[in-house]
């Protein structure tokens, strides 16, 4: 969705260290300067169905009050893959490094705007087997993200695009995985 009409007049509202605002025909623009990730940590339970849900609990500074939402950040110069980032912004909220390859699955990429050019890459990582720390263990800041699990079932009454979305894709790769089991 890059915005790249040549005749088309563009006009930087403002200049941000992640993103800039920029204003085309009286409409404005998020164009990110970094790309993002998104994880979406799940368990499942012994039937081999989606149990619970990760997601952090983060302050929302449009409404001013706590909501449920994605792990999520940018991928940095350092990172080698999306994946190596991904893996790095969940150790940052669950203190736990996550290396094994078969427990990540990449769910595609996503807009969170129709005024945004960025798309940012899904993850979904298998925790039903990882130790977990504390968040209290993790945390190193009162203004930290808290993660917390959500019952599988709770996911579908969010607000959240992002997450409902994300919860969705992997939803339908289960529903298809027991489709061919059968």
């Amino acid at each position: 969705m890059p915005i790249s009409n040549e005749n088309v007049e563009r006009k930087i509202v403002k200049e941000g260290k992640f993103e800039d605002v920029i204003e085309i025909d009286e409409h404005l623009y998020l164009i990110s300067k970094k790309h993002q990730v998104c994880v979406l940590p799940y368990t499942i339970d012994t039937k081999g169905l989606l149990d619970k849900i990760g997601v952090v609990k983060d302050y929302n500074f449009v409404y001013e009050e706590f909501d449920y939402t994605l792990i999520h950040g940018y991928i940095s110069q350092d990172d080698g893959t999306d994946l190596v980032a991904a893996n790095r912004i969940l150790f940052n909220v669950i203190g736990t490094n996550v290396t094994n390859a078969d427990n990540w699955m990449y769910l595609g990429s996503l807009y969170n705007a129709v005024t945004s050019d960025s798309a940012i890459n899904l993850y979904a990582v298998d925790v039903t087997n990882i130790q977990i720390k504390e968040t209290e263990e993790v945390e190193e800041s009162q203004d930290k993200a808290k993660f917390n699990f959500l019952d599988s079932s709770k996911v579908i009454a969010t607000d959240d695009t992002l997450f409902l979305s994300s919860f969705l894709r992997l939803f339908n790769y289960f529903y298809v995985q027991s489709l061919r089991e059968k």
